[in-house]
């Protein structure tokens, strides 16, 4: 178990110690990272000397995210919201950044934007005795470790998609140029009256804008029914068609997915259609998104810009051969597969982090 320790007799608040940036003031490049409350580890850099918190290794506390950081380099910290904790005891620093973070995904109110410390530092810590600080710190790290190789493989698994594709089909000698309307069929669908629940009893995935994200879509949040179909302009789109956000929130509009299995969109939605004898859908979609700012750029309107089935007709686009297309496809649908794999694996460690955290710090 361990002894019940207040976070008061844990660690000790040496925030003023360290120099903030204002967020206008942050480098894409640097000597010095600046640590902020954002999710990513490092939110930019500064070459400044001038007051740099030197006292490593430290521990960041987002107020208002909760993001908990284990810093062990000289930094900055970002001008709003970041807490520098270092501790009172002779403590595991690495077993109690795991307890920390533990406890602050627990804080009420977390996921939402209102300071959080004011919680934090009611909590109490279960503290064991330090070799058992160090056997838990180890697993933990190690877990952790396997995590962020998991999640960099799959970032790593995209550029390398996306390298092919250059590699492929970036000489122009072997593409031909076409607008999409010229090789797809373009039509969008609708939105069932709500007030008839009926058109909502129904087993039709129904897909909008923010289901859409450069993926295979096999379901949908929502579901609309086969009268929804019969009644409205609603139509039910076949396994690879492409979907186009025409609109949406922040960086929605634009983005492209393809479809999984027969479903039923709303009127934000473009469905492309490919000639089969043309295009393979899943060429296509890489080829969206990497033009997927040429796109977003010839939407047009005031404050909340759109694109239109007219816009999206007349996107100009590459069709290199279609043996050469379905080579492509062949080469992303191996790499899906890794992906898949290690989605799954990532899903495992990700569960086990979660399942050892709580046998560990529960109370």
């Amino acid at each position: 178990m361990g002894d019940l320790v207040d976070f008061k007799d844990v660690f000790a608040d040496v925030t003023r110690k360290a120099v903030k940036i204002p967020a206008k003031a942050y480098e894409p490049e640097g000597i010095y990272p600046i640590i902020d409350q954002g999710q990513n580890t490092i939110a930019g850099y500064s070459d400044s000397e001038n007051g740099i918190y030197d006292d490593v290794p430290a521990i960041v506390f987002g107020d208002h995210t909760c993001a908990v950081k284990y810093v062990e380099e000289p930094f900055f910290i970002g001008a709003d919201g970041t807490k520098v904790l270092k501790p009172l005891r002779s403590d595991d620093l690495r077993f109690l950044f795991h307890a920390l973070r533990y406890y602050a995904s627990r804080l009420p109110g977390e996921g939402e934007y209102t300071r959080h410390f004011k919680w934090l530092k009611e909590c109490v810590f279960v503290i064991p005795d330090i070799d058992e600080q160090h056997r838990i710190a180890n697993i933990l790290d190690g877990i952790e470790s396997q995590i962020v190789v998991a999640k960099q493989m799959l970032a790593k698994a995209d550029e390398l998609i996306q390298s092919r594709f250059v590699e492929m089909f970036d000489d122009p000698t072997v593409s031909s140029d076409k607008i999409l309307g010229d090789v797809a069929d373009i039509q969008t669908g609708a939105t069932p009256l709500r007030s008839n629940a009926e058109y909502y009893d129904g087993r039709i995935p129904w897909v909008k804008t923010g289901e859409i994200d450069y993926s295979v879509i096999k379901d949908a949040s929502e579901h609309i029914s086969d009268k929804a179909v019969q009644e409205t302009n609603c139509k039910l789109f076949p396994i690879g068609t492409i979907l186009i956000a025409m609109y949406g929130q922040g960086n929605t509009r634009g983005k492209a997915g393809i479809l999984g299995v027969e479903a039923a969109t709303n009127q934000a939605c473009a469905a492309v259609l490919l000639d089969a004898g043309i295009c393979n859908p899943m060429f296509m979609l890489w080829q969206l998104k990497l033009k997927y700012e040429e796109l977003r750029s010839m939407s047009l309107g005031g404050n909340q810009k759109n694109l239109s089935l007219g816009i999206v007709k007349s996107l100009s686009v590459s069709v290199p051969p279609l043996a050469l297309q379905n080579e492509f496809a062949e080469f992303v649908t191996s790499v899906e597969s890794l992906k898949s794999t290690t989605r799954q694996q990532l899903d495992r460690l990700t569960t086990l982090y979660a399942s050892l955290t709580q046998r560990y710090f529960a109370q």
